[in-house]
């Protein structure tokens, strides 16, 4: 059985939204669906981007209230756009893209910039806009698959998982790969596009600096520092942030349960071991934290929670 999706849409006018997103709501496996209009002109921007995040966190709170479990638990979260081929997209990336799986709608931004003026013009696009997205939602969902396989079964193991802010450029390799896998022509044979992720994930992850101790390999991120994480029958202490955390961001807690659209284990951390030498500051998830000199070890969680 597939997880439930949660679908955010971004940049679709007005005029054609309602009907769009209705339909997109009524499609199977769609738990719950966010979006916020944009005129035809408009560029994204960092305002309309944090409006869309508010709007989209607002929404998964009250299907949460719902819901007695972590509706984050198993589920999927996919942010479609319409590319306005100005690079604006950019703001929205930027809100999204450590949780969700960022997929461009394939619909030309000239088609909705004519400003269809009849009911039979409007429709047109309409359908133009639903047919897109579903093309779209199909192919996230054969990538999502993908994806959640790696989180699931190799999370002390896969570079999918690492903290963004802790491993710098090498994370931004893998987001960038991420992102790349997600844009590929959604027409494109499924088993080619899995056969394309699995050997660039490989050559992703092996260009990430690693050590061996004791026979296995590790991921060396923030000052050298050791990545290692319990095995799925290991002790996980991590801590997940929740919607009451004071210390915490909405984005901290939607990211400490989901990375690149797939749910992982909210207890997953790394174990990093520290000498008297190591330096006490890390990037934490918005913002730093400082670990005292008598600490032996840190835990880092995916989205960067130091504790």
């Amino acid at each position: 059985m597939r997880p439930p999706l949660i679908v955010v849409i971004a940049g679709v006018p007005s005029e054609f939204g309602d009907r769009f997103t209705s339909k997109i709501e009524n499609q199977r496996a769609i738990a719950t669906v966010s979006w916020l209009p944009l005129p035809h002109r408009d560029s994204y921007s960092c305002r309309y981007a944090t409006k869309l995040h508010n709007r989209f966190v607002e929404k998964l709170k009250s299907t949460e209230s719902a819901n007695p479990s972590d509706f984050l638990s198993d589920a999927n979260l996919f942010l479609l756009y319409i590319n306005k081929e100005d690079g604006s997209e950019k703001e929205l990336i930027a809100k999204f893209d450590a949780a969700a799986l960022i997929l461009p709608l394939a619909i030309s931004h000239d088609a909705l910039v004519a400003r269809p003026n009849t009911p039979n013009e409007r429709r047109h696009v309409t359908n133009k806009l639903i047919k897109s997205a579903r093309g779209a939602i199909k192919h996230g969902t054969n990538i999502a698959a993908m994806i959640s396989e790696e989180v699931s079964n190799r999370d002390n193991r896969t570079c999918l998982l690492l903290p963004r802010r802790n491993f710098g450029k090498h994370a931004e390799i893998v987001f960038d790969l991420i992102k790349e896998i997600a844009a590929l022509n959604t027409f494109r044979d499924t088993d080619s596009i899995r056969k394309e992720f699995k050997k660039r994930l490989h050559c992703t992850s092996t260009s990430i600096p690693t050590i061996k101790e004791g026979g296995r390999t590790y991921f060396k991120g923030h000052e050298n520092l050791v990545f290692k994480s319990p095995g799925k029958a290991g002790s996980r202490h991590g801590l997940a942030p929740g919607w009451n955390d004071s210390d915490h961001e909405p984005s901290c807690v939607i990211r400490g349960r989901i990375r690149f659209g797939c749910s992982y284990d909210p207890k997953f951390h790394y174990d990093c071991k520290l000498s008297s030498r190591s330096g006490r500051r890390f990037p934490s998830c918005h913002g730093q934290r400082v670990v005292p000199r008598g600490r032996s070890h840190v835990n880092i969680a995916p989205n960067d929670n130091v504790r």
